[in-house]
């Protein structure tokens, strides 16, 4: 007796009959699970409630507002009140402020985590009138508990909370260990009202050099240019990490006012200062200042001892741009003798900003790394090359193809998906299905789906 014959239409549709009849099982699943969830919620012991939390925290999943709600409201433990108020908070959910502010109005009577996570909460919403509520706990008997006020009054943004924290500061009274914090929530919130009383710290050598730094790092946010005075003499002074919160302050003020602490910065001796100097750079300058800062920044780029000064200088000339900075940029990815990381950034830059300009130094590099034994600066362009779309590309990525490396072919079928080059899905599908590697074979399927 003979097979009954299977035309090839209804054979591509048995999958997708298949699909359709599964549907109905799915959502019921799906439905039925949820109601699991609810339940738990409702009626599961504490730490069921906390697990079921966790996993809605996890997956962000908004659909059980109600019953997260009633767990507030209701009588459930404080761990279990503290982990629906951080899911609240990641979430930004306002649906507890009033159990929040509950909590913050009797909290002289409430547990210190639940307490805390009521105080977090409130603040990541941005509750009206939170400094008030707070202004008690900056004194609180619980460091823990004062901490979380003071930090949560620096992003309340709430006008209010920097004549309080300021008072705070300026009373000896107040406890010295909780100062710190206060001058970093100050900067937070960069009311100009702090202004005088970080000057005065920050100016100070006879105060606590970690108070001095935390004082010009708030300065610096807060952005008010009388600060610049005592900044720029603390840029000069011996010690390194004093110099160095004094660079990060100074790259916060427009470049025409701080542009030659900044250059100077750039031939400081401790690693971070120049980093912090070049860092500061990466941003569009005059003529003027490009024509100061982008020889420096090459001789960094090329010669400094550090890699981390090498890449900030690299990234700050592709920030700068200009015929000057992209010519450093691609003798810096052209040359062999320059670390691959070097070389990976500029090209990264080039890629983005100047592409036709630096494919004949691309082909070039590739066509000198073909044969190469180290297949390190092949892998670094391709992987490059294939976050980049462009047309231009096209030649490159069925070159890559044809590496006897794995990963150039990976990124050569990546780079063909992305850019949507269609008329290679055949050669594509090809890889998907017969290339020996496992990952490029899993690579290829991807990018075949994307044409």
């Amino acid at each position: 007796m003979k097979s009954p014959v299977v035309s090839p239409l209804l054979t591509c549709l048995i999958p997708v009959y298949l699909c359709l009849a599964l549907l109905p099982a799915f959502a019921a699943d799906t439905a039925e699970a949820k109601d699991r969830t609810r339940q738990t919620l409702l009626y599961g012991i504490d730490s069921q409630v906390i697990d079921a939390v966790q996993s809605i925290r996890s997956a962000q999943d908004t659909g059980f507002t109600g019953e997260l709600l009633q767990i507030l409201n209701g009588q459930r433990s404080p761990e279990v009140q503290k982990a629906v108020f951080d899911l609240f908070k990641d979430q930004k959910i306002r649906d507890g402020e009033g159990r929040g502010k509950a909590i913050l109005a009797a909290w002289q009577d409430t547990q210190d985590a639940l307490l805390i996570a009521a105080i977090q909460y409130l603040a990541a919403i941005t509750s009206p009138g939170l400094a008030s509520g707070l202004a008690a706990l900056v004194d609180a008997g619980s460091s823990a508990v004062a901490l979380a006020a003071i930090q949560a009054m620096g992003t309340s943004g709430d006008k209010a909370a920097a004549a309080l924290l300021v008072a705070k500061l300026k009373s000896p009274d107040f406890p010295d260990a909780r100062k710190n914090d206060v001058i970093l929530a100050l900067g937070a919130l960069k009311d100009p009202l702090a202004v005088e009383v970080l000057l005065s710290l920050a100016g100070s050598t006879d105060e606590e050099k970690v108070r001095r730094m935390y004082a010009a790092d708030s300065l610096g946010k807060i952005g008010d240019a009388r600060a610049l005075p005592v900044l720029r003499t603390m840029f000069a002074e011996n010690d390194a990490l004093i110099r160095l919160y004094a660079a990060s302050a100074l790259s916060r003020f427009g470049i025409e006012e701080v542009f030659p602490s900044i250059i100077q910065g750039l031939r400081d001796g401790n690693v971070k200062v120049r980093e912090q100097s070049a860092k500061a750079l990466a941003r569009q300058l005059s003529s003027s200042q490009a024509e100061t800062a982008v020889p420096i920044l090459s001789y960094k780029a090329e010669r400094d001892p550090e890699p981390s000064v090498r890449v900030a200088s690299i990234q700050a000339l592709g920030a700068i741009g200009g015929d000057a900075a992209t010519k450093m940029l691609l003798k810096i990815y052209s040359g062999a003798d320059h670390p691959l990381d070097s070389r990976e950034t500029a090209l990264g830059i080039l890629a983005a900003k100047s592409l036709s300009l630096s494919m004949e130094s691309i082909r070039a590099v590739v066509a000198k790394e073909w044969s190469s034994y180290d297949t390190r600066t092949l892998e670094s362009t391709a992987k490059v090359l294939a976050a980049t779309r462009s047309s231009d590309l096209k030649d490159l990525f069925v070159r890559f193809l044809d590496s006897p490396d794995p990963v150039v072919r990976s990124y050569g079928v990546r780079g063909i998906g992305a850019n949507g080059f269609s008329d290679l899905k055949d050669r594509v599908k090809k890889m998907s299905e017969q290339d020996p590697n496992p990952g490029t074979r899993q690579e290829a399927a991807l990018s075949l789906a994307r044409l």
